[in-house]
């Protein structure tokens, strides 16, 4: 007779074998069985209780990695997953080694001959046999921003059994990699589920019996900040944990240690690589990020930090005069109901357009709390059809006690100016120009056009905050030089009119006019040069055509570029000679760059502060993967939701990009500068349960067939599920590299020449990169759905 259709009554017999009832809870467990049938089963028990002296050795038969282990006298070779079988089934045998666990011991799930049994272990690939497995394409490892391990304290690389204790009482065994005053990193059973913030209790024994410390056996207070996948093996995986309680006890055994071990500095070097790696993906994407960051002392606005992307974003918010009206936009009343005392965090949606009337341009913005029902109905009927339309989220967070000290600390020259700071925001664009008639889908108020007046900006004063470039270096195309002479000024038809040059350079020219001049960005103008052409009568220094490029408030000083034309070409020509022979009597007007340690500590205190998901991408064989994505913890529900895609494995934007590559990656990733980012609106339909995630479906906003078929679907997601909705950015990577993470790798190269090559080409590889915004509530204000 066979026994394999009594393996699971076998299995809960097992425990009470020992026991003194085990008679009773026999016939019990077996009733209705006739009387060879239960002689069998016992019989069973008693072979597989049975003491056993016979070591286990898994080397060569198992998948993975053997190590000795001293169990019950005897020394056996167990891997991870052994171990675990070990530590999980001796209870139940009573805490002796017996038959039973012997042979669990030799049947693991990764034994050779188990898989090669269940068909788990095939032969070498046949070419035309196809493997259904899921696709990692749009899997990509996350890169925690703004959290840098910088190692101002002893690090001791060992390896060394640790026994790990989870939430819910499960016994881990593994392995150290290295220790820290404030974190570790061990390597553990893949068998167990890990996740991103979990608490738990390390146990050093053999440390503990090393140092003669018994208190390493009582337990260390971790936890998890990351979990790093094997490719090689996947019968463990690599916790990087925090210490969140007392550290006194790995103190002491770290520093008795390292007096020994000449280890430390090489693992240093492991601590940079992996911070260089992550600022060299934090300031990818920095410069190619479409949102604005700002920074307020109280209500006004201080700096403003500019990229390739989002200078747009600026540009928009200048008038006629280029003047830059952005202070209205975030004007004082707006940003003190957003920064009240004791908020650390809030967010409003904000709408703006622009009217020309007069040659003046005037601004509109209205925030969600400013307006009621029928006035936003009216600004969104008014200001939609506009080509000006725009459609914005600010969040404003505060700056704490603890953020300024440790800004002072990177930037201590900068304290002054830093510790005035009491807030960062961040502008991101949310416009969209195929949802810009979602705007005007309710019908029209009855309310007059002038009740919109009560949203106009004031046209002075004009910002004075301090717009810098992300990164510190030159922005000029060429030099400017300071120099004084006369020069006639001619607008139209109008009257010519004395002025005096400030500066100038082959392009350029910056005028000082002693009356104000009616003008706007863009005039053309007439431009000579009476005292210079008297020095040289052939000279082309007469009537050169100009474009006026910005206008002081006052419209008494004009900066200028020069027009198009064979009198331009020629007037261009001349004066670059004319700089290059007097090279050395003109003085250089120097550009004013921002200092690297603002800029260093502004960076800090945005990326820790992310209200967007980054994602890398990366062309293998020509062929698009994500490489990257990043984030601040915790994890925002857009990755949260990512990781159960995988089903708690890692993290997959599968649901976004399936059947959209070239689309959504190919196309907007390829080798072309662009000024703005590419979007996508897409809408997903998720459902549920618990951890679970059991049915996700997207569709892009032009996917649907109309803005009805768009409501429904949003209804449905919400009556089933949840639905959320993800405006999804793209762009190019021509060049990742910027001033400071090229300063940053070459200080990693005096280190270790061959890693920071290879971290060099890492980032250089990078084919384009965008951000994740979760734009739910922006779409179900503008369709009004409850």
């Amino acid at each position: 007779m066979l026994l394999d259709a009594y393996k699971g009554l076998i299995e809960q017999l097992i425990p009470a074998y020992d026991s003194e009832d085990f008679d009773n809870v026999f016939q019990m467990m077996t009733d209705g069985e006739d009387g060879p049938t239960k002689l069998q089963i016992k019989m069973e028990l008693h072979r597989l209780m049975t003491p056993c002296r016979q070591a286990v050795d898994l080397r060569g038969r198992v998948k993975g990695e053997c190590r000795p282990y001293e169990l019950h006298g005897i020394q056996h070779w167990l891997d991870d997953v052994a171990i675990n079988t070990y530590h999980k089934r001796i209870n139940a045998y009573g805490g002796k080694f017996r038959v039973g666990l012997y042979e669990a011991l030799m049947n693991t799930r990764n034994n050779f001959r188990v898989m090669h049994q269940q068909g788990k272990l095939q032969p070498s690939p046949v070419p035309d046999v196809a493997v259904s497995q899921r696709d990692t394409q749009f899997d990509a490892p996350l890169i925690r921003f703004g959290h840098y391990l910088t190692r101002n304290e002893n690090r001791l690389k060992i390896a060394t059994p640790v026994t790990l204790e989870l939430p819910l009482g499960q016994m881990i065994h593994g392995f150290t990699a290295d220790l820290s005053y404030s974190g570790a990193r061990f390597k553990v059973p893949a068998a167990f589920n890990y996740h991103l913030g979990m608490d738990i209790t390390a146990r050093f024994p053999k440390l503990a019996d090393v140092l003669n410390d018994d208190k390493l056996n009582q337990g260390v207070a971790y936890r998890i900040l990351g979990v790093d996948e094997n490719p090689d093996n996947d019968s463990y995986k690599w916790l990087r944990l925090k210490v969140v309680g007392d550290n006194q006890i790995l103190r002491t055994a770290i520093d008795h240690s390292l007096h020994r071990s000449q280890s430390r500095l090489r693992q240093n070097h492991d601590d940079k690589v992996i911070q260089v790696r992550t600022r060299g993906y934090e300031h990818c994407f920095l410069k190619h990020s479409g949102a604005m960051p700002l920074f307020f002392a109280g209500s006004e606005l201080k700096y403003s930090l500019l990229t390739q992307h989002n200078r747009h974003l600026w540009e928009r918010w200048h008038d006629e005069r280029n003047q830059p009206m952005l202070n209205h936009l975030l004007s004082e009343p707006r940003i003190a109901s957003l920064g009240k005392s004791g908020l650390k965090q809030s967010s409003t949606l904000i709408y703006g357009f622009s009217h020309q009337h007069d040659n003046k341009t005037y601004f509109y913005s209205a925030a969600i709390p400013e307006m009621d029902s029928e006035q936003r109905r009216l600004f969104w009927h008014i200001g939609a059809q506009r080509d000006s339309w725009q459609v914005m989220r600010l969040t404003l967070q505060s700056i704490e006690k603890d953020d300024l000290d440790w800004l002072k600390d990177i930037a201590p020259d900068m304290a002054e100016q830093l510790s005035t700071l009491t807030h960062i925001g961040l502008l991101q664009d949310l416009t969209n120009p195929l949802s810009r008639q979602d705007y005007r889908l309710s019908v029209k108020p009855s309310l007059p056009g002038k009740a919109l007046q009560a949203f106009r900006h004031p046209r002075n004063p004009v910002a004075s905050a301090r717009a810098i470039y992300f990164d510190p270096k030159p922005q000029r195309s060429e030099d400017r030089y300071l120099f004084e002479t006369p020069v006639e000024f001619q607008l139209d038809d109008q009257p010519i009119q004395p002025a005096v040059s400030i500066d100038f350079s082959t392009r350029g020219l910056n005028l000082r006019l002693p009356a104000p001049v009616v003008a706007k960005r863009g005039d053309d103008v007439a431009i000579s040069f009476p005292q210079l052409q008297k020095l040289d009568r052939n000279a082309p220094l007469y009537n050169i055509p100009y474009k006026i490029v910005r206008i002081s408030p006052d419209h008494c000083n004009i900066q200028l570029t020069t027009g198009s034309g064979a009198q331009a070409a020629k007037s261009e020509h001349f004066l670059r000679k004319l700089i290059q022979h007097n090279e050395n009597r003109l003085v250089i007007e120097e550009e004013q760059l921002p200092q690297g340690e603002l800029l260093m500590a502004m960076h800090k205190l945005l990326l820790t502060r992310l209200c967007s998901i980054p994602y890398f991408a990366e062309k293998v064989d020509h062929k698009v993967r994500l490489k990257a994505i990043g984030c601040n913890f915790p994890p925002p529900p857009l990755i949260r939701l990512f990781h159960q895609t995988t089903g708690g494995n890692g993290y997959s934007l599968e649901p976004l990009f399936r059947n959209r590559i070239k689309r959504m990656l190919a196309e907007t990733m390829r080798p072309v500068e662009i000024r703005q980012p590419h979007i996508h609106e897409l809408y997903l339909h998720i459902e549920r349960d618990g951890d679970k995630l059991l049915r996700l479906k997207s569709k892009l906003l032009d996917e649907f067939d109309s803005v009805d078929d768009r409501i429904q679907f949003i209804k449905q997601a919400r009556h089933y599920g949840e639905f959320m909705a993800v405006r999804v950015t793209a762009v190019p990577v021509l060049s990742p590299m910027t001033a400071l993470i090229g300063k940053e790798l070459g200080e990693l190269a005096r280190l270790t020449l061959h890693r920071a090559r290879a971290l060099e080409e890492e980032l250089s590889a990078l084919i384009g990169c965008g951000e994740l915004l979760d734009i739910t509530d922006e779409v179900l204000i503008r369709l009004e759905i409850q």
